[in-house]
């Protein structure tokens, strides 16, 4: 079988776009939604899969083959709104099979040593503790199938009563009792899943610094006290810039004071990424005054790079799609590579407490990286202030340019 890049593999190298994927992964489900619901429960366990370098054949269960089970070296199956319903053949065939499954919620019950095709009624737990790699969250599983089977080993665990794990293994078979739509449970499914694939080693959690959205509105000077202060501090860091979508009715400073204010990001260690469209046109201005584009921020469609943002999903039919909390980095289709602003500063004491919060959660995943994104329009106290409860986390700031590598096709 076909080993997956390990998440410690993805940081160091990144496959380029033509690359065949290292694995291959069948998702089967049952129903898109849970009963009485539109909210679609499968699109966020398809982006978990994206951290990995695997492709992705989804599929309905009464659409299975024999042949799909046979091609696939990893198989998750997941219960909506019941266990799905396999052909019985086709489930013999999946009990005795040696490779991975993860089943999930509803199929939850498929991880012990005697399968049950059958879904075990769901019992909500309310305000339970869910404990998992130092980190402790208080939450409510709606649903939740989680049993203690014999044998079975908690890789997860919850405060329930009896002990009933989240997340369990028995021999190659997963157990997540949970559907992982909402994080932090999206974020702990999705590291759960490099036991899943098999990853042996452990990337070292970081953080990546973002001066964001500096443009013609902003102010210069607090953007070069805050370059000061990433050098003084020998600290990587992003600045993501944009020329046209400057609001409306706001003074604009001279071209020229806004360009030297990039350049002097640039030579005191700054990366800069295009904010917003990344169409050739527009990264040709900042090119054409000897300001290096190295990367972009949510931009529409990108082919290949590096790129801070969120990913969105589709959750309601006709309704607008939502990010996609994650604490690592998501693959692009075309070959790129998504590395989430998970992280927000605001302008007050309790905006960074929560800031901290979300830094500690984050540094609890293999291989999170806490992108702390700081809005340039901020006034350099206020950013200040931001940056070093940031880094009273203690994590190490990393350079995405140089740390996410992706070879040009």
């Amino acid at each position: 079988m076909k080993n997956i890049l390990s998440l410690a593999a993805l940081a160091l190298v990144f496959a380029a776009a033509q690359a065949p994927a290292a694995s291959s992964t069948l998702l089967i489900y049952d129903t898109l939604s849970k009963p009485f619901s539109l909210v679609n429960e499968v699109a966020p366990i398809q982006m978990s899969l994206t951290h990995f370098d695997t492709h992705v054949e989804t599929l309905t269960d009464t659409k299975v083959t024999a042949a799909d089970l046979e091609k696939a070296d990893f198989i998750l199956l997941a219960g909506i709104s019941g266990f799905p319903k396999l052909k019985p053949d086709l489930l013999a065939m999946l009990e005795r099979s040696p490779k991975p499954v993860m089943a999930v919620a509803a199929a939850a019950s498929f991880a012990s040593e005697k399968p049950s095709a059958s879904s075990k009624v769901s019992a909500p737990l309310e305000k339970t503790k869910v404990a998992y790699r130092g980190q402790e969250w208080t939450l409510r599983l709606d649903p939740f199938f989680g049993e203690s089977y014999a044998g079975a080993r908690t890789l997860v665990g919850t405060s329930s009563k009896g002990g009933k794990p989240l997340a369990w293994r028995f021999g190659n078979r997963f157990g997540f009792a949970a559907l992982p739509s909402e994080p932090p449970l999206s974020m702990v499914f999705s590291d759960v899943l490099i036991d899943f694939y098999g990853g042996s080693q452990e990337a070292t959690p970081a953080m990546v610094f973002v001066i964001q959205d500096y443009n013609p509105s902003c102010n210069p000077a607090a953007l070069r006290r805050a370059v000061d202060y990433f050098e003084h501090q020998k600290t990587p860091f992003v600045v993501t810039t944009q020329m046209k979508e400057v609001p409306p009715g706001v003074e604009i400073m001279p071209r020229e004071e806004f360009l030297d204010a990039l350049r002097y990001a640039q030579a005191h260690g700054g990366r800069i990424f295009l904010h917003g469209g990344n169409g050739p046109q527009r990264s040709e201005v900042f090119l054409k005054e000897g300001i290096r584009i190295e990367g972009a921020e949510d931009t529409p469609s990108p082919s290949a790079g590096i790129e801070i943002g969120s990913a969105f999903v589709q959750r309601i039919p006709g309704e607008a799609p939502v990010p996609f909390a994650s604490a690592v980095p998501l693959r692009l289709e075309g070959g790129g590579l998504l590395i989430p602003a998970n992280v927000h500063a605001g302008m007050d004491g309790s905006a960074n407490e929560e800031l901290k919060k979300s830094i500690r959660d984050i540094s609890s995943f293999r291989g999170g990286v806490a992108v702390v994104v700081v809005p340039a329009w901020m006034r350099f106290q206020d950013m200040l202030a931001a940056l070093e409860a940031a880094r009273s986390s203690a994590l190490p700031v990393i350079d995405p340019v140089t740390r996410f590598s992706v070879p040009k096709s």
